[in-house]
Parts: C-alpha cells; structure tokens; sequence
C-alpha cells in the first residue's frame, strides 16, 4: 500500500496538471503560429494577385505602345516610298522638259 513517503514528493495530480498545462500551452501556441502563417500566406497571396495584375496592365500598356510604333514605322515607310516616287517622276518629268529643250536650273544653285 501507500507508505510514508508519498508525502515527501510531488501528488500526482500536480505532476498532471503540469503536463496539462504544457499541452494547452503547446496547442495554444500551434494555434496562434497556424493563425500568424495562414495571415501571411493570405498576404502574400493578395500580393501576388496584386503584381500580376500590375503585370496585365503593363503587358497591354507595351501592347498598345508597340501598335503605335508599328503604325508610325508604317506610315514613315508609306512617306518614303511616296517621295521616292515623287523624285523619280521629277526625274522623269525634267528629262522630257530637257528633252523638248527647256532649260531647267540646278536646284542647288537656285537661292530661295
């Protein structure tokens, strides 16, 4: 049975009470760190959301300036194109002129 040194150590219902008071403190702290990780994932996530938004905005931004670019390149060329052919029938317009005998000054002598 129980003999005279039961007294001289710890009861066994203070020895439970610590090893209850570890758990609820161990669950306690697993349940405020999952809720601390589940903020920061929902952060990070609105984060994540946020950039690639900004990521669409600029990916049509770039879009849209490359379809002006491409509009102004063309337009450039369609200019070009225009005067090359312009100064070829100048060409040929003074060479039929020369040819019925029209004297026609050198452009880089004529002053404005």
């Amino acid at each position: 049975m129980v003999g005279s040194d039961v007294g001289s150590v710890a009861p066994w219902w203070l020895a439970g009470s610590a090893v209850a008071l570890w758990l609820v403190r161990e669950t306690w702290g697993a349940l405020l760190s999952r809720r601390k990780e589940r903020t920061e994932t929902e952060a990070n996530i609105g984060l994540v959301e946020g950039l690639s938004k900004r990521v669409g905005e600029l990916e049509v931004r770039v879009l849209t300036q490359d379809q002006r670019l491409q509009q102004e390149f063309d337009g450039r060329l369609r200019a070009q194109e225009e005067a090359s052919r312009l100064r070829m029938r100048i060409l040929q317009l003074e060479s039929a002129l020369r040819g019925l005998g029209v004297v026609i000054p050198d452009p880089d002598q004529v002053s404005a």
